[in-house]
């Protein structure tokens, strides 16, 4: 039994021995850097903006109506046809005009008779009467020759004062035949006028919206009867409270979104703030001019993003955002030059900066450009 212990203690010895002489392995090499670009988390100056909604229109439009009544005869376009200015819209029924204006030119003919008739007797009546003042300045002469008694001097008196009246009765029936034919001038006139008006046409260029009367119907003047909208300038009428009528510049640039085309956004123009108040609801209209965009119509909702003051914001380049299981963040070097992700959440983005509303108060250091691979923890150094 000894012999047999000595021997497993000999034996232990031998394989410590052994295993002792073995090589240790080596610690595993530290990583080196990785090398990143870097930028500083910056405080700027924002425009805020207040979120106004609104309704496109037309910046030109005309309700088309009759000017005298009448029935109408034909309507010569449908809802929807593109119409150009001065187009014939639709006509309406001139016989009453016409009979109108025929009486008028048998008026002025009349007058035009009794003129040349009243041109007759005025020359015979300018005759006689030059022939009475021969006669009376004759017989004037005579009876201071005692060769007429005073009778016949009178007689011949009182013929030239009846041929001065015979000429103040044609002169004033031709004054009576100018004023016909005037008045009768006058009525053709008119009545041409409302031939004209008998055939309506488009006063702009633009699409026919609305056709609010048909073929036979009664026409009267100021009844709406078709509508006319210029799709090429448009405009955005918006609303916005008292309060933020401070900001509102005329000329000034904002962005307007449209919902129906998937958010997308256009550059508008104030071009007037109407300074007058609703007073049921105390808000002001903004008009603003929309560019011309394909798929923006009259009667679309749009967002009208209008500046309201400045305030303070943390951007960092849009390159510097990254994405890990679903969350948004950006890495930051600590002041031991290691990655720490930090979560963030942002907001507006424009040329290429995005704004930080939440996790950086701004002056870190955040990793530029390429931070998809890059991991927390890891060791860097800043180019």
């Amino acid at each position: 039994m000894r012999k047999f212990l000595i021997l497993f203690i000999l034996a232990i010895a031998v394989s410590c021995a052994a295993s002792c002489t073995k090589e240790q392995p080596k610690a595993p090499e530290q990583q080196a850097p990785v090398p990143v670009s870097t930028v500083t988390a910056a405080v700027s100056d924002l425009p805020e903006s207040i979120t106004s909604v609104g309704t496109v229109e037309a910046k030109n439009e005309a309700v088309v109506s009759a000017k005298v009544m009448g029935v109408i005869q034909k309507i010569w376009v449908d809802e929807g046809a593109r119409v150009g200015k001065g187009s014939v819209l639709l006509t309406i029924d001139d016989a009453e005009i016409k009979a109108k204006r025929n009486e008028a030119e048998q008026a002025r003919a009349e007058g035009v008779a009794a003129l040349h008739e009243a041109d007759a007797s005025l020359r015979e009546a300018k005759a006689a009467l030059e022939n009475a003042n021969i006669n009376r300045e004759r017989f004037e002469n005579l009876y201071k020759e005692q060769a007429v008694t005073k009778k016949e001097l009178d007689d011949i008196n009182t013929q030239g004062k009846m041929a001065e009246a015979k000429l103040d009765q044609v002169e004033a029936r031709r004054k009576q035949a100018d004023a016909k034919i005037a008045q009768a001038d006058a009525a053709v006139s008119q009545v041409n006028i409302m031939l004209g008006y008998t055939v309506i046409h488009s006063p702009i260029s633009g699409v026919v919206t609305a056709k609010t009367a048909n073929t036979g119907e009664l026409a009267s003047p100021g009844r709406p009867l078709l509508k006319v909208v210029d799709n090429g300038e448009l405009r955005l009428l918006a609303t916005i409270k008292e309060s933020d009528m401070a900001g509102m510049v005329r000329g000034n640039t904002v962005k307007v979104g449209f919902d129906a085309l998937s958010g997308r956004q256009v550059d508008g123009r104030i071009s007037e703030v109407i300074p007058a108040a609703d007073p049921a609801t105390r808000t002001f209209n903004v008009k603003i001019d929309l560019p011309h965009t394909a798929g923006i119509l009259p009667g679309m909702f749009g967002r009208a993003y209008l500046p309201s003051g400045m305030r303070k914001a943390v951007l960092v380049p849009d390159a510097s955002i990254v994405e890990r299981e679903g969350v948004q963040g950006v890495f930051v070097v600590t002041p031991e030059n290691t990655l720490r992700f930090q979560v963030v959440r942002t907001g507006e983005k424009n040329n290429g900066m995005t704004e930080v509303s939440s996790g950086l108060s701004g002056g870190e250091a955040v990793v530029a450009v390429n931070p998809g691979s890059l991991k927390e923890g890891v060791k860097v150094v800043r180019k």
